[in-house]
């Protein structure tokens, strides 16, 4: 009756250690994908768009409580020669950063590509915006993707982002004014 006792036992807790070790297998996935989330709420409310018929304008803005730093945006610059729209390149430029809950709107004429301003042949597209977050990670943003980004910036060569890419250089500097609402 005792070794019954004991088999029993031994089951049951061999039973109960499966159980608890699936359970806190489940805490530790839920608790990774809660450090996954709070991470990227941050970097969720750094957003650009443009407006105007051929991108006139591009905004870009902080919807967080927390400042962004070394915001470098990426263009891409086609140009129509002889009815045909090219390619020109891709055109970087890094400001310091964005204050919490605050937006920038750089202007198409303000841009100049080497030493030159925009011609109206030419016109702008946004390919993505990277930055610092406020806990000094990097993300990388486009319209379609939010990402962390590695250190050493392999992602300017994801998908079709070619390199080499030329620096683009502001006639002035953009003016950041307050946003809401903001959190």
């Amino acid at each position: 009756m005792g070794v019954i006792a004991a088999v029993l036992t031994l089951t049951f807790t061999g039973v109960t250690t499966i159980f608890q070790a699936r359970v806190a297998s489940d805490q530790l996935q839920q608790s990774k994908e809660d450090v996954r989330r709070a991470e990227r709420a941050q970097a969720s409310r750094v957003t650009f768009w443009t407006d105007g018929a051929v991108a006139q304008r591009l905004h870009v803005k902080n919807g967080s409580v927390d400042p962004v730093s070394d915001l470098t945006l990426a263009f891409r610059v086609y140009e129509e020669l002889f009815g045909i729209r090219a390619l020109r390149g891709l055109y970087v430029r890094t400001l310091p950063g964005l204050a919490p809950c605050s937006e920038f709107v750089i202007e198409k004429n303000m841009i100049e590509l080497e030493g030159k301003p925009l011609s109206p042949r030419m016109d702008l597209r946004v390919a993505g915006v990277a930055f610092f977050d406020s806990n000094g990670k990097e993300w990388l943003r486009t319209a379609t993707l939010l990402t962390p980004s590695p250190a050493d910036r392999e992602w300017w060569e994801l998908g079709h982002w070619a390199s080499p890419w030329e620096p683009v250089k502001l006639t002035k500097p953009p003016v950041v004014k307050p946003v809401s609402p903001c959190s």
